[in-house]
């Protein structure tokens, strides 16, 4: 049953076209991977508060990527190897109805793909596509889906990290031959700078006025002036490999994974300004931060800690014979999680009490490293609504 703020949400966004969600602003957007640049996963939206209700599923029949939201609109990507093509799909964020789309994503070998969104564009990358020889980006219009250009991303041929915009630029990176940073220009797709790292899988970067970050195994962690692509600092590993994770910027410090360490962690600190080592943590999926508490996951637990003490305030478990399967993303006072059985879970972050219990219908997979199968997949928030991908159902939640 829709109630009647809803239903006054209905006819006010039918009218203008989505654009009065509840609690949007021009700030309230999630725009990439882990909602925002820094891939805090921590988001501030009225409207999602416990308890949640189902405002709409939509099933787009193929497993569904992580969402962004901007303007009273959803943008998703859908894809498995049995459907065997990745579609980009604009939906209102109201009502779930398709506005525009399937826009077909051309894929190779494998069905990955990931988004971002800025200044009225969806930036597409997928995992290879035939016949090119190097990788590719997407620019579309967000109101049309009109395609606005297609960039060629040269040197590599493997690409599995979720694109980040701002200032007019967006940046992504990709592997095959060593592997390489790319700077594409938002108006007109001109690749202004590249970078060579070490290997180029798998890591979002994290993008600030002054920084462009990106952390690969061992690790090999960089840091590049946003502009001009200049070397600021490189922290360098005792190896270096195939892979990488998406870091996360808190406070000044990098939190990035290690998938090869065999230092009893896998998780390093790095001071932001200087690339220097100062702490450690665990998990399995890029942790979450709010008001000076980190979120830490892995499949069997979630721990909160305090950032500047590094004190543990509290640990929860997933349900018996379930596992935490996503990143946490922290909304308007709750830590979210997905499982594997399907169930969303909701934590106090102060005091780590279960607030949300909710059975999705299918299980919520995220899975961030190595997994070429199917879109980039996770939680997000904004402009007043929960969205939740579970399997090849997109779920829209709403106080």
């Amino acid at each position: 049953m829709i109630s009647k703020v809803s239903t006054a949400l209905l006819v006010c966004c039918s009218i203008f076209s989505g654009l009065c969600a509840s609690g949007q602003t021009s700030t309230d957007v999630a725009v990439t991977y882990q909602i925002n640049r820094t891939h805090t996963g921590a988001k501030s939206t009225l409207g999602v508060t416990p308890p949640l209700t189902v405002q709409w599923t939509k099933d787009l029949g193929a497993t569904v990527g992580y969402p962004l939201i901007a303007g009273g609109k959803v943008f998703v990507l859908a894809g498995d190897p049995s459907a065997g093509k990745v579609d980009l799909y604009a939906l209102d964020l109201v009502t779930g109805t398709t506005l525009w789309g399937p826009i077909l994503i051309p894929q190779g070998a494998y069905w990955w793909a990931a988004a971002a969104y800025d200044n009225g564009k969806v930036f597409v990358v997928p995992n290879t596509t035939p016949g090119f020889g190097a990788g590719v980006m997407y620019a579309f219009d967000a109101n049309s889906g009109s395609t606005l250009w297609i960039a060629t991303l040269p040197g590599q041929y493997f690409f599995t990290a979720p694109p980040a915009a701002l200032n007019g630029i967006v940046y992504t990176s990709g592997a095959g031959s060593g592997g390489t940073v790319y700077a594409v220009r938002e108006s007109d797709g001109k690749v202004l700078w590249t970078a060579s790292v070490m290997n180029g899988d798998n890591s979002s970067p994290v993008v600030t006025g002054t920084g462009v970050y990106v952390s690969y195994v061992c690790p090999q962690t960089y840091k590049f002036a946003p502009k001009t692509g200049g070397l600021i600092w490189h922290y360098s590993g005792p190896c270096e490999g195939g892979g990488g994770a998406t870091p996360v910027l808190y406070q000044g410090l990098l939190y990035v994974r290690d998938w090869s360490s065999s230092l009893g962690h896998n998780g390093d600190i790095l001071n932001a300004t200087t690339g220097a080592v100062v702490g450690s943590f665990d998990a399995n999926f890029a942790p979450a931060f709010v008001s000076g508490k980190a979120f830490y996951v892995q499949s069997n637990s979630v721990k909160a800690v305090n950032t500047t003490y590094g004190t543990t305030l509290w640990t929860a478990i997933p349900p018996s014979g379930d596992s935490y399967s996503t990143p946490p993303i922290v909304v308007d006072g709750v830590v979210y999680i997905g499982t594997n059985a399907g169930k969303l879970l909701g934590y106090k972050p102060g005091t780590g009490k279960n607030v949300v219990s909710m059975n999705m219908g299918s299980p919520i997979s995220a899975q961030e490293t190595g997994s070429v199968g199917t879109p980039e997949s996770g939680l997000t928030a904004a402009q007043g609504f929960l969205l939740v991908p579970a399997s090849t159902h997109l779920i829209a939640l709403h106080h």
